[in-house]
């Protein structure tokens, strides 16, 4: 398996926007990637423009077909115009 961590914060007033192209990205996921384990999604508590991202799959051609998949581009594109910060963390897991 492969798994992932993102820590994004998210432009102010962005929020709902994120929120909304996160549920888009995750319906397609759902509905194109049998390889994808799981993509969710958390909220801090203390900080409402900071998510969590938290991805799994079962190996890494499960991975990189997430990530050169023709619907995620232009949504993982329009994520990153309104993300400030992004900090990932990406490693096998067996």
């Amino acid at each position: 398996m492969i798994g992932g961590v993102k820590h994004v914060v998210v432009n102010e007033g962005q929020e709902e926007t994120f929120l909304k192209l996160f549920r888009a990205l995750k319906a397609e996921i759902t509905r194109h990637e049998p390889g994808s384990v799981y993509y969710d999604l958390y909220r801090s508590r203390k900080a409402s423009r900071t998510y969590v991202v938290t991805e799994r799959y079962r190996d890494e051609a499960a991975f990189q077909s997430h990530q050169t998949s023709a619907y995620g581009q232009p949504l993982f594109q329009q994520m990153r115009a309104i993300i400030a910060i992004e900090v990932e963390y990406y490693d096998s897991v067996d």
